[in-house]
């Protein structure tokens, strides 16, 4: 596997673009994406995604984080250091914390009211799946002020996003002693604007807060009886 010598921003890569980059520019003018672990375990690597996605994204309105008791008790709550090493703008960012899963959706839902927010809205794996009305809720206040907001939860049925994305952890690209950058696999379940089912693996650059797409010899869009033609993919489901 080789890194394309590039790495992209919000405005570089051209809609057209079947890589990552081209699913990337289009989602910038999408309202509302739901993001989830490829499977249980897999749950770090679908927020890290999700914040490197914010981080991108980030711009003057800043980047609002609504987070459901069970999500942050999951994960851990957020650490300062490590999310501005991350590449997260700690000047621009909130972060609420909300003892029941109908707070963190209001909270959301107040946020996405400040035009072009970026907003995190993270639910944990217990509890009743999310119904289609409060997706819905998420991705009109989303329409209605120019802002976005990433839906971090396991996949659980019916959804108003525009794009689904199933995540797991990819090996490091760096130097035997280098940690190197975080790594995704990334998976487009669902697009309301164009076709899915692509595969990505992709490298997350926190100091140019920028992704950069492998290139990988295989054809990752070849389906297995896994539902991949990636060995390493099929074993993550």
């Amino acid at each position: 596997m080789s890194v394309r010598p590039a790495s992209f921003g919000l405005s570089e890569a051209p809609a057209q673009d079947g890589g990552f980059a081209g699913k990337l520019a289009t989602m910038a003018g999408q309202p509302l994406h739901e993001i989830g672990p490829v499977g249980a375990g897999f749950e770090a690597a679908a927020l890290g995604f999700t914040l490197a996605l914010a981080a991108h994204w980030a711009g003057p309105a800043g980047i609002f984080w609504a987070g459901e008791d069970a999500a942050f008790a999951e994960e851990g709550a957020p650490y300062p250091v490590g999310l501005a090493q991350y590449g997260l703008p700690l000047d621009r960012l909130i972060v609420a914390r909300a003892r029941k899963r109908e707070d963190a959706l209001w909270a959301a839902e107040q946020a996405l009211a400040a035009t072009g927010a970026i907003v995190i809205c993270a639910l944990g794996a217990q509890g009743k799946p999310l119904d289609l009305k409060a997706s819905r809720r998420l991705l009109l206040f989303a329409e209605r002020y120019s802002s976005r907001c990433l839906l971090l939860m396991p996949e659980n049925g019916p959804s108003a996003a525009w794009t689904r994305w199933r995540i797991a952890p990819a090996e490091s690209n760096g130097d035997p002693d280098e940690i190197g950058l975080p790594a995704f696999r990334a998976e487009l379940t669902r697009s309301r604007g164009g076709p899915s089912g692509s595969h990505f693996i992709i490298d997350w650059n926190a100091h140019e807060r920028s992704f950069a797409e492998r290139e990988v010899a295989r054809d990752l869009s070849a389906a297995d009886t896994h539902g991949s033609s990636d060995p390493s993919w099929a074993r993550a489901v």
